[in-house]
């Protein structure tokens, strides 16, 4: 007769800090990457990162996504096994009414519920969850017990890190279970384990601090603690963790209570109808992961079961269809190209000359460390027909790097003639999975190099490259190369338009209508203060865009406008001129304003260009207008003709 598992709790002792919740959660629900995407497909995300991370050698990661409806002596048998009696004192006592608290009240009445809702996500040809219950460096610590840990081995995208707490908010009790055949110990059988989330809360017997373990009761230190317990497959079968119909090695996780904490509820059951919920599943897989899915790395599969059934009562499967085939080819296409002009045509490009910084740390790991240098960027795009412009990510450019996995999709700059298109950009090891090309041949930099900047780059929800990240802040110099990754999908945007889908004799190389596409003004730009017409003097700032054009020679726009003194009185005014490339985040990097004419005379006028990247005019209350003209040039790196910027003050 195997030992029971029970729940640990740790008694808050002395000075122990208590925690209302979990932060990571409170990060999740706050994160503007979450605002625009649902919960559900961040989970999706977290689980086939993670599983394509853990992979093993060349085999293809497998992952299940198994809904169960457990009800009957099922049901009963599973909350025995579960130890509910003993987790359910500790939620019914935590107080407040904050977002765990309310979460956990709901969370009693759906573990009483005839029918109770599990999540169950296994993976197969993973490492599962190796070290003993005190390894830092194991994946059993690093997913089960630490939190924001997620490692510096190179190659991984961020291993059970902050973004598994997505795991915990989809149960309405915080807890998930989990399950492991750990490699090279499989004769062992499975290893089985159990966190919950709950809040510090006090109890009759003591206060405690936050979480509880399920496992097998021990001290240590002299605090009660769970350890993790090896089991039979059929000792498992009650929690639904057996891992039934898998033998390779690998990691389930069990989210009891299971619901979508983002989504109204639609059914008696607490979530949508089944089958829809599974088809979302594999859809998110096929969404984010349709590269590793067509470089043979990964398969998702949604399953339902029921209770008194042994086999599933729906399945469906994630696939690249024709909602994700345009990307695919256009990731498939060789550069160099003609434009595509036509649905189902499609054009590659190679960007070259994108700068990677100078990598200083770790120090005690000098082959990670390499010199300044330059990478290429595979930019590629398919037109798709204009009655596909209502179907998901069209007009956008997918960021993808070697992880396999959509960084995201950045939205694109709209075609003059409607058409619509589906954009492609590649970076470090993501290239070994696309043609090559002389130019993507001769990089500066190894892509393994290449591809350990860009998750750097990433936070915590890798829906990004950032330069602010601290990752990369401390492992690279990267002082002189964060304006230019944060003006990437700037720069991505007008690329894709420019030389990938429009024909070269339409596209302007100098003019006003070049600089409509390069400058985000209207007619006009006003700097200085926002201030109404009236007494107060102040100076404004107007370009002319039809005196002004690129002036290829010297790689810089020469602007022409006009300085125009408004308001009565004689006191002086003052107004900055400046610009900066457009950045999706931040502010971009500054452009250098050269070369300043004024066209007429300067004797009310004083100039302060002490500072190259802002230009300062003051006037005294006789100004009343004129006309200059400078040369506006991009930071280092930068192409003027395709990277968008902005007029600031």
């Amino acid at each position: 007769m195997p030992t029971p598992l029970k729940w640990v709790s740790t008694p808050s002792l002395g000075q122990g800090r208590a925690s209302g919740g979990s932060a990571a959660a409170e990060l999740f629900e706050g994160g503007s990457a979450q605002r625009r995407r649902p919960l559900l497909e961040t989970l999706v995300r977290e689980v086939c990162q993670n599983s394509c991370d853990r992979r093993l050698g060349s085999e293809r990661a497998r992952v299940f996504f198994d809904l169960l409806l457990i009800s009957g002596d099922e049901r009963e048998r599973m909350l025995r096994a579960f130890d509910w009696d003993g987790l359910r004192g500790h939620i019914a006592a935590v107080k407040g009414t904050g977002g765990a608290s309310l979460t956990l009240k709901a969370g009693l009445e759906a573990m009483e519920a005839p029918t109770l809702v599990c999540l169950r996500i296994s993976d197969s040809n993973t490492e599962g969850l190796t070290g003993d219950d005190w390894d830092e460096e194991g994946n059993f610590r690093r997913l089960c017990v630490q939190n924001f840990s997620t490692g510096d081995e190179t190659g991984r995208g961020g291993s059970f890190g902050l973004g598994k707490a997505v795991s915990w908010m989809h149960s309405r009790v915080l807890t998930v279970l989990f399950s492991s055949r750990v490699s090279g110990m499989e004769e062992k059988g499975l290893r089985v384990f159990g966190r919950s989330e709950i809040p510090a809360h006090e109890t009759d017997e003591c206060a405690w601090l936050d979480g509880a373990y399920l496992g097998h009761l021990a001290v240590r230190d002299g605090i009660p603690v769970a350890e993790s317990s090896w089991q039979d497959p059929g000792e498992a079968s009650a929690l639904f963790l057996d891992r039934a119909g898998i033998d390779a090695a690998g990691t389930t996780l069990l989210i009891p209570g299971f619901h979508e904490p983002d989504r109204e509820e639609a059914s008696d059951l607490g979530i949508r109808d089944p089958e829809e919920l599974c088809h979302d599943l594999t859809q998110a897989a096929s969404k984010w992961f349709w590269p590793a899915i067509s470089w043979g790395r990964l398969d998702v599969q949604a399953r339902v079961f029921r209770s008194g059934n042994g086999s599933a009562s729906y399945v469906c499967r994630a696939e690249i269809d024709g909602l994700w085939a345009p990307f695919l080819a256009a990731a498939r296409t060789s550069p160099p190209t003609e434009p595509a002009l036509a649905p189902g045509d499609s054009a590659a490009m190679d960007v070259p000359g994108f700068p990677i910084p100078r990598r200083i740390r770790p120090a005690e790991i000098p082959g990670l460390l390499h010199d300044t240098g330059q990478t290429s960027i595979r930019l590629a795009v398919t037109r798709v027909s204009s009655a596909e412009a209502c179907l998901p990510c069209r007009s956008t450019v997918a960021l993808i790097r070697g992880a396999g996995m959509v960084i995201d999709y950045v939205d694109g700059n709209r075609l003059a003639d409607g058409g619509t298109y589906c954009a492609v950009a590649l970076v470090g090891r993501a290239l070994y999975h696309a043609p090559t090309s002389e130019v993507s041949d001769k990089q500066g930099l190894l892509p393994d190099d290449v591809e350990e900047y860009f998750r750097a780059a990433e936070p915590v929800t890798h829906d990004d490259w950032l330069p602010t990240t601290r990752r990369l802040r401390e492992s690279y110099d990267w002082r002189g190369s964060a304006g230019r990754l944060r003006s990437l999908r700037s720069e991505l945007r007008q690329l894709v338009i420019q030389k990938l889908l429009i024909a070269d004799e339409e596209a302007p190389d100098r003019g006003p209508e070049l600089l409509m596409r390069m400058l985000n003004l209207g007619k006009g730009r006003v700097s200085g203060p926002a201030v109404e017409r009236g007494v107060k003097p102040r100076l404004e700032i107007h370009l002319d865009r039809d005196s002004s054009l690129f002036d290829e020679s010297r790689g810089a726009w020469a602007l022409q406008g006009e300085l125009i003194r408004h308001g009565r009185g004689t006191a002086p005014a003052v107004s900055g001129l400046s610009f900066r490339s457009i950045a999706d985040s931040g502010m971009g990097e500054a452009w250098r304003i050269s070369s300043l004419e004024l066209l007429g005379s300067d004797r009310d006028l004083s100039v302060d260009d002490s500072d190259s990247r802002r230009l300062v005019f003051s006037v005294a209350g006789t100004f009343t207008s004129l006309p200059f003209r400078c040369l506006v040039s991009p930071p280092a790196g930068v192409d003027p003709s395709l990277s968008g910027f902005r007029q600031g003050g």
